[in-house]
């Protein structure tokens, strides 16, 4: 699924330039959502998150890009912003990235350096998503396990071991070393205390974690396999269909 834009010009020819701009991406992994040249309008659409990266045409007499920074700049995840400028302004360059800008491109602008600071957008929502899933996947791996308070420092320790391994496989060996025990009595101590085989409980959360990630739309099943640590797509699709009854490509939005 393409990662969607929304596009602030408040300058004349905005609509030409959309075109000009929507041409640029074609073929890549990005589209324009939205479009508004109206400054509150655009401060809403941030904090309600309706596209995923901001591109700010910053232009005289506005200068919309620092104000729609300042105005979302209490949110506690701020969308990816890149501005561009109709001419090399450097003290607005400044002011830009002081307010949390990823990049400030000049017009003309270049396509493979607007794609570059795109890509840059991207990669730091990928960052985004794989923790915020990870974290989502662990709590409701979590959660089936026997709840009481004898547990609950052992499910504390667990979760804080598991947040560390986040990304690297989480072995018996690295979590027996991690409780302090050797491997043979923590797996015997993991299963009395906790009903199920270490083994068994990682598995759950990396398949809740690739349905999670295959969900969003934004990673293929090979992505998938390689961030969870298999060693191929095909191993990961073997291990996913006997777990679930289906393919990853089943879960992945299209």
């Amino acid at each position: 699924m393409k990662l969607q834009i929304l596009v602030t010009d408040s300058g004349r020819y905005a609509v030409q330039r959309l075109d000009l701009f929507s041409a640029m991406l074609a073929d890549s992994g990005y589209t324009v959502g939205m479009h508004t040249a109206d400054l509150n309008e655009a401060v809403s659409l941030v904090r309600e998150n309706r596209c995923d990266i901001l591109v700010c045409f910053n232009r005289a007499p506005e200068f919309l890009a620092a104000r729609l920074l300042r105005l979302t700049d209490d949110l506690p995840v701020r969308m990816p912003t890149i501005v561009i400028s109709e001419y090399d302004d450097s003290q607005r360059m400044r002011e830009c990235f002081l307010l949390g800008a990823i990049d400030f491109l000049s017009e003309p602008v270049v396509p493979e350096d607007l794609l570059r600071a795109l890509n840059r957008a991207a990669e730091m929502i990928h960052t985004r998503l794989i923790d915020s899933e990870y974290r989502t996947a662990l709590a409701d791996a979590l959660s089936i396990l026997p709840q009481s308070p004898q547990n609950t420092p052992i499910l504390a320790k667990l979760e804080d071991f598991l947040l560390r391994m986040k990304d690297q496989a989480a072995t018996v060996e690295l979590a027996a070393d991690y409780f302090g025990f050797n491997r043979d009595y923590f797996g015997r101590w993991f299963k009395a205390k906790l009903g199920m085989t270490f083994g068994e409980f990682y598995k759950e959360l990396q398949i809740r974690y690739a349905r999670l990630l295959l969900e969003s739309g934004q990673f293929r099943v090979q992505d998938v396999s390689r961030l969870l640590g298999f060693s191929s797509p095909d191993y990961f699709t073997r291990v996913f269909k006997r777990r679930t009854g289906q393919l990853p490509s089943d879960y992945r939005r299209l």
